[in-house]
C-alpha cells in the first residue's frame, strides 16, 4: 500500500447525517487498509452523533494530521461546498434527490477532477445537469453489516403495539411525512393492533412539540380523532448506532414514502437487518432495490422540489398504493418475510462499508499509479 497518497478529508464526520456517517465509516475503513488521513472539518460539529472512546479519539486525531504538500483532496459534502484550495487532485463525493442538480452544483462538479456519485441515478442526474460524464464515477454507499443485523435486542417503545411499521427520517417533505401518516390513519383504525413508528431528529423541544402537532393537523384533516397508534420518537440528542439498530429489531416493516433520495442509507439498515420494505419506485435506492427484494410504491407523477427551480423535480409517491401496500404486507407475513431475506441477502453480499471503501481504494491507487 505504499503508493497509496496522502487523503485530505474535508467534509463532516460526526454529525447524525447520512454524510457524516458514510464519510466516518469509508475513512475508519481506509485507515485500516493503512491509507494516511487527515481531516479537514468543513465546519465546526456542534451537534454530534455518540461514538465509542476508541473511534471518537482516532477520528478527533485526524484533525491534527500534519499535512504534506502532496496528497489528494476528497471531498465529502454537498457540492456547493466544493472547491480548489490548492494544486492537489480533488476528488467530489456527493449526491442529490432530484431530477437534476442546481446549476451552481454543476459547476463546482466541473471544477474537480473527478466526482464519485452513489448511485447509478445520480450519475445520469449529474451528466444531464452538465456535469462532465469523464469525471463521474459510481461509488455505491454501504451498511454496517454486523450492526444492522437481526436477532438484536429489540428498543422498549411506550405504546408500541404487536405490528409496527417504523420509519427512520428527517421531518421534511422530502420524506414524505404527510404521505405516511395520512396513508397510515386511513388505512388502519385506532381499533388495530398495529402502529407506526416515526424516528426523527429535532433542534430542540419545542420543535418537538412543533412536530407532534403537525401529525395531529394531518389526522385532523381526515377526520381521525385517535391517534394513539402513531408514535413519534423525537429527540434533540443524537442516537447511538446501537440504540438504531435496536430500533430497527423493535419493528416489523419499514416504510418510507420519500420523494428522493441520493442514496437512502436508512432503507439499506432496515434491508441489513431483515426488515421488509416499502418504499418509492423512484430514484438512487432503486440501485438496490426492486420488487424482488421489497415492495416499491408506484408515482403517480412529478411535483417542483424547489419554487425557485423549476428543473428540480420529485415524485409523488401514490398514496392509494401505500395504503395497499401497508395492508398488503400486515396480511401476508411469509411473503414479507420472504422479500426480506432476499433484501438482507443483497446487502450483505454486495453493499457492506468494506465492500464499499474496498471499491474505492481501488480507484485511489489507480490515481495513485
Amino acid at each position: 500500500m505504499e503508493n497509496l497518497p496522502f487523503i485530505n478529508n474535508i467534509g463532516t464526520m460526526f454529525e447524525p447525517t447520512g454524510y457524516a456517517k458514510a464519510n466516518r465509516h469509508i475513512i475508519s475503513e481506509w485507515i485500516q487498509h493503512g491509507v494516511r488521513v487527515r481531516y479537514t472539518p468543513i465546519h465546526h460539529e456542534v451537534v454530534r452523533v455518540p461514538l465509542g472512546n476508541e473511534q471518537e479519539s482516532l477520528l478527533n486525531s485526524l484533525v491534527y494530521t500534519p499535512l504534506p504538500e502532496r496528497h489528494l483532496s476528497f471531498f465529502h459534502y454537498p457540492a456547493a461546498y466544493f472547491t480548489r484550495r490548492d494544486s492537489s487532485y480533488c476528488i467530489g463525493m456527493t449526491m442529490f434527490e432530484c431530477s437534476r442538480i442546481p446549476i451552481t452544483w454543476s459547476k463546482r462538479c466541473n471544477m474537480m477532477d473527478e466526482i464519485w456519485v452513489p448511485s447509478e441515478f445520480n450519475r445520469v442526474t449529474f451528466i444531464k445537469s452538465g456535469v462532465l460524464p469523464h469525471k463521474i464515477r459510481v461509488m455505491p454507499y454501504g451498511v454496517d453489516t454486523s450492526m444492522f443485523t437481526p436477532g438484536k435486542a429489540p428498543l422498549s417503545i411506550p405504546g408500541q403495539r404487536s405490528y409496527s411499521f417504523l420509519s427512520v427520517c428527517s421531518f421534511d417533505g422530502r420524506k414524505g411525512i404527510d404521505t405516511l401518516v395520512s396513508a397510515f390513519l386511513e388505512e388502519f383504525t385506532a381499533s388495530e393492533d398495529v402502529c407506526l413508528i416515526i424516528k426523527t431528529r429535532a433542534s430542540s423541544e419545542d420543535e418537538i412539540a412543533v412536530q407532534q402537532k403537525y401529525i395531529e393537523q394531518i389526522a385532523s384533516s381526515i377526520g381521525v380523532q385517535d391517534i394513539a397508534h402513531v408514535i413519534l420518537l423525537s429527540s434533540v440528542q443524537s442516537w447511538t448506532e446501537e440504540e438504531l439498530a435496536a430500533l430497527y429489531n423493535s419493528a416489523n416493516c419499514y416504510v418510507l414514502p420519500t420523494r428522493g433520495e441520493g442514496w437512502s442509507l436508512t432503507v439499506m439498515e432496515a434491508m441489513a437487518t431483515g426488515l421488509p420494505v416499502i418504499t418509492t419506485n423512484w430514484s438512487a435506492h432503486l440501485d438496490f432495490l426492486n420488487e424482488t427484494n421489497g415492495y416499491m410504491i408506484s408515482v403517480q407523477g412529478f411535483v417542483h422540489a424547489s419554487s425557485n427551480n423549476p428543473r428540480l423535480l420529485w415524485a409523488i409517491p401514490n398514496k392509494n398504493h401505500l395504503k395497499q401496500l401497508i395492508r398488503y404486507v400486515y396480511t401476508h407475513p411469509n411473503e414479507a418475510a420472504m422479500k426480506a431475506q432476499a433484501g438482507r441477502q443483497t446487502i450483505t453480499q454486495r453493499y457492506s462499508w468494506k465492500h464499499s471503501a474496498a471499491n474505492m481504494l481501488h480507484r485511489l491507487l489507480e490515481i495513485s499509479r
